[in-house]
C-alpha cells in the first residue's frame, strides 16, 4: 500500500505518461467517476480540473505553480483589456502579459543559453549554468494562453472568460498540455461550458485513435529508431553515405509517426471525455512545396504562427512588398526553430525552412506559368519528390547532436552515396526496411481507407469490439515493454 501512495507523488525519474501503466489505473478510475458526472457541467469541469492538475504534477511536480500563476495572470489581464477603454490601456496590458507569459518561457527554456552565447562571446572560460527546471510543456501552454490574450485584445473573442475555473481547466486541459495538440480558446472553452455527448460513433472514434497511435508509435517510429535511425546518427563516422541517406529518410518517418502517433492518442482521450481537440497532420509527405508541407504538418503550431507572428509581422512590413513578405517568413521560422529548443540546430532548421518559404514567395509566378505549361501528374510528382527531400535534409539538422554531427551527415549524403550497396544494406537491415516501406506506404494511402476502418470498427457488436481493443493493447504492450521511447515532441 505504502509503494502505491509513493506511486501516487511525483517523481523527477518517472513521470507520469500516457503509455504507463500507472496512467491507465488512474485514468481508468477517474474515468468511471466522471461518466456519473457528466452530464453536470460543473462537476463534470471541477472533476477535469482536479485530474488535470493532478496530471501535471505528476509530470511536471511544482511546475504546477508554473502553469498555476501563467493561467491567473492571463485569465485576469484578459478580463482588464476587455473592460479597458483606451487604446493604449490595451496596450500595456497586453505587453504585460507578454512580459510574464513570455518572461516565463525565455527564463525557464532559454536563460542557460543566453549565458553560455554570451561567455562564447566574451571569451568567458567558465560560464555561468543554472540549475533550472524546464517545466513541461511550457511552451504549449503559454503558447495556447497567449492565444486567448490576443484574442481578446483584437476582439476575436467577443467576451472573456467570466469563470475562474473554466480558464485554468481550458490552459491545464491534460489530454494536450504536454505537446499539443495546440487549441485556442474559441476552440476549446465554448466545449467545456456546453453539454457534452458521448456516444457510441465518439467512444469507438477515441479508441481506435488510441490504437492507431500506439501502433505508430511503437510498431514504426520506435522500432526504426532503436534499430537504425538512432546508431547512425549517434555514431555517423561508422556508417556509408548511402546509410546516412536512408537514416533521412528513417527519422523523418519516425519523427512522423511519433508525433502523429502521440496527437492521435490524445485526441483519442479526448474523444473519450466528449471533447474534440484539432487535428495536427493532413499527410505532409504530399506537399508540393514546403509551404504547402506546413499546411500540413504541425497544423496548430503553424496556425498559431501565422494568426499571431506571420500575419501581424507581414501587415506592418506590406510597404515593403515582397520583399516584406519574405522577411516576414523567415524571421518567423527563425523564432519557429527557436521555439523547438535552445540550440544552434533547431535555429538553423528553422531557418532552413524560413529561405524555403521565402523562395516560393519569389518564384510564385514562374512556378505557376510553368505549372500550367507542365503534364500535371509529372509536374505534382517531381514538386513532391524535391520537397520531401528538402523536408529530410532539413530533419538531418534538426535530428543531430550539433551542427558538426548534422555536416558530416551532409557530406556523407552529397559526395559519397553508393547505391551499389543497396542490397548489402536491405539484407542486413530487412526489418528496419521493410517498416521504412510500410511507413511510406501507410502515409500515401487514401483518406477514405481510414474512414472505412474507422466506420468498420464502429459497426462491430461491443463484445467484438471490446476483444479488439484488449487483443491490440496486449500486443502493443509486448512490443512497447521491449524497445519503449519517450515521444520526442515531449522534449519542446
Amino acid at each position: 500500500m505504502s509503494d502505491f501512495l509513493q506511486a501516487l507523488l511525483y517523481h523527477h525519474n518517472h513521470p507520469l505518461l500516457f503509455s504507463s501503466a500507472l496512467f491507465f489505473i488512474l485514468f481508468s478510475t477517474f474515468y468511471m467517476i466522471y461518466v456519473f458526472a457528466f452530464n453536470n457541467v460543473k462537476a463534470r469541469n471541477m472533476l477535469l480540473l482536479l485530474f488535470s492538475l493532478y496530471f501535471y504534477y505528476k509530470v511536471g511536480g511544482l511546475a504546477i505553480f508554473v502553469l498555476l500563476a501563467i493561467s491567473t495572470t492571463d485569465f485576469f489581464i484578459g478580463k482588464w483589456i476587455f473592460n479597458s477603454k483606451k487604446k493604449s490601456v490595451k496596450g500595456w496590458l497586453l505587453a504585460l502579459a507578454l512580459l510574464l507569459d513570455l518572461g516565463s518561457l525565455i527564463y525557464f527554456k532559454y536563460t542557460n543559453f543566453f549565458l553560455q552565447s554570451w561567455a562564447g562571446i566574451s571569451g568567458m572560460q567558465d560560464p555561468i549554468v543554472l540549475n533550472i527546471i524546464l517545466p513541461i510543456g511550457i511552451s504549449y501552454f503559454v503558447f495556447k494562453s497567449l492565444s486567448y490574450i490576443f484574442d481578446i485584445y483584437r476582439e476575436v473573442i467577443e467576451m472573456p472568460e467570466k469563470n475562474y475555473f473554466n480558464y485554468v481547466l481550458y490552459v491545464s486541459f491534460f489530454p494536450n498540455i504536454l505537446a499539443g495538440p495546440i487549441s485556442k480558446a474559441a476552440d476549446l472553452l465554448p466545449q467545456i461550458k456546453e453539454k457534452l455527448i458521448i456516444n457510441r460513433e465518439l467512444m469507438s472514434k477515441g479508441f481506435f485513435l488510441i490504437m492507431s497511435g500506439a501502433f505508430k508509435k511503437i510498431f514504426i517510429a520506435d522500432f526504426l529508431a532503436g534499430n537504425f535511425v538512432d546508431r547512425v546518427f549517434d555514431a555517423p563516422d561508422y556508417f556509408s553515405g548511402f546509410e546516412s541517406l536512408i537514416a533521412s529518410y528513417g527519422y523523418t518517418v519516425q519523427l512522423y509517426f511519433d508525433f502523429s502517433g502521440y496527437t492521435d492518442i490524445v485526441i483519442g482521450i479526448a474523444c473519450l471525455l466528449g471533447f474534440s481537440l484539432l487535428p495536427n497532420f493532413n499527410k505532409p509527405f504530399s506537399a508540393t512545396n514546403v509551404t504547402d508541407f506546413w499546411r500540413r504538418w504541425h497544423l496548430t503550431l503553424s496556425a498559431w504562427l501565422r494568426d499571431y507572428m506571420f500575419t501581424p509581422m507581414s501587415l506592418k512590413l506590406r510597404n515593403w512588398g515582397t520583399f516584406g513578405l519574405m522577411f516576414s517568413v523567415f524571421i518567423t521560422f527563425i523564432i519557429c526553430g527557436f521555439w523547438h529548443d535552445a540550440k544552434v540546430t533547431y535555429i538553423i532548421w528553422g531557418g532552413l525552412h524560413g529561405l524555403a518559404m521565402a523562395w516560393d514567395i519569389l518564384t510564385n509566378k514562374i512556378r505557376n506559368k510553368l505549372k500550367k505549361k507542365a503534364h500535371k501528374g509529372i509536374y505534382k510528382f517531381i514538386s513532391i519528390f524535391i520537397t520531401f527531400h528538402f523536408i529530410c535534409f532539413a530533419f538531418v539538422m534538426f535530428r543531430a547532436a550539433d551542427v558538426a554531427t548534422a555536416l558530416k551527415m551532409y557530406e556523407k549524403i552529397f559526395t559519397g552515396v553508393d547505391f551499389s550497396l543497396a542490397g548489402q544494406w536491405i539484407s542486413l537491415y530487412l526489418y528496419p526496411f521493410l517498416v521504412l516501406l510500410l511507413g511510406l506506404i501507410l502515409h500515401y494511402t487514401p483518406f477514405n481507407w481510414n474512414t472505412k476502418l474507422l466506420g468498420g470498427f464502429t459497426k462491430l457488436h461491443w463484445a467484438l469490439k471490446a476483444c479488439v481493443i484488449v487483443f491490440a493493447f496486449i500486443v502493443i504492450y509486448q512490443v512497447f515493454s521491449a524497445q519503449a521511447q519517450a515521444f520526442i515532441y515531449l522534449e519542446f
